[in-house]
């Protein structure tokens, strides 16, 4: 069966966006935001290959995926055995070097 497996770097910035959508942007969108990452979980789980090839990772030690959560949230992750690991959450407005440092 599979799982997920959140890395350190993934759970903070995943928290630090909720925060921020929290604060900026009030309940409701922090709750719509919270129910789309948990549909994106239950798919990944089912179907791990669901999420594209991630363009900008591509050359890189392991196949990354992502998925968008809100149009400027990403999720990368890759699938090693029967885990998928959650290993960043990009915000897309940031710089290409930003977003994929890091990350091997």
């Amino acid at each position: 069966m599979m799982q997920i497996i959140w890395s350190e770097r993934a759970f903070i910035r995943r928290q630090a966006i909720e925060d921020y959508i929290l604060i900026s942007f009030g309940y409701i969108a922090y709750t719509k935001y919270v129910h789309a990452i948990d549909a994106w979980k239950e798919l990944v789980l089912t179907h791990p290959q669901a999420g594209a090839i991630e363009p900008l990772l591509t050359g890189m030690r392991k196949e990354y995926r992502s998925f968008v959560i809100a149009n400027q949230t990403k999720c990368i992750y890759y699938i090693e055995g029967n885990d998928i690991v959650f290993v960043d959450w990009w915000d897309t407005r940031r710089s290409i070097q930003t977003l994929t440092s890091g990350l091997h």
